[in-house]
């Protein structure tokens, strides 16, 4: 049986999986190469993911600075915990968890309130800047439990059982803190429109 990770033999032809480029391999073949000290396996992996990283970084810490390290930390502890990665969940979810727990450090860290961020431009919506800058100050304000959440879903677009897989939560505990946030911020920002 030929993979996409076999070494040719020599006198053999090489697997087909050789002439795909890179960025048409699936997440886990390239995390299993990443975990054999494939550089451009990881980095591949890394473009693909660091938007999202960013994004998730960037909502729960509240601060471009905070979310870049977090990244760059969150990334350096993935590419070291390669070898030991099993491929038991997803490794999108695997690498989004270790950038989430440095946020947390990140804020731990600080202990003060985040403070919004006014422009993103690569994850920014289109629409009314006074619309966004509401929502972001909202969002900052939101408990952690609450503001994590609504990042996971609303923001990155994962689903209840992503989500919960990522937050190690139960799907339930995701719906229900889900629904709170979106509340919460939907009082927010019509308190603030009142203003």
């Amino acid at each position: 049986m030929t993979s996409a990770i076999t070494l040719p033999r020599a006198g053999r032809a090489r697997p087909w999986a050789y002439d795909l480029p890179v960025h048409d391999i699936a997440d886990s073949a390239l995390a299993a190469r990443a975990a054999r000290g494939d550089t451009a396996a990881f980095e591949q992996l890394v473009i693909r993911h660091q938007d999202r990283l960013y994004t998730l970084a960037l909502r729960v810490t509240g601060s471009d600075a905070d979310a870049r390290d977090c990244v760059q930390e969150g990334l350096i502890a993935a590419w070291r915990g390669m070898p030991r990665f099993r491929g038991d969940a997803q490794f999108s979810t695997w690498v989004h968890r270790i950038v989430l727990r440095k946020a947390y450090d990140a804020i731990d860290q600080r202990r003060r309130r985040p403070e919004p961020v006014e422009e993103v431009a690569a994850v920014a919506p289109a629409g009314d800047p006074s619309a966004r800058s509401d929502l972001l100050r909202a969002l900052a304000g939101l408990e952690l439990d609450f503001r994590v959440v609504a990042v996971a879903c609303d923001i990155l677009g994962m689903s209840m059982e992503e989500a919960g897989e990522l937050l190690e939560l139960p799907a339930g505990t995701v719906k229900s803190r889900l629904h709170r946030a979106r509340a919460r911020l939907a009082e927010a920002i019509g308190s603030e429109a009142a203003t």
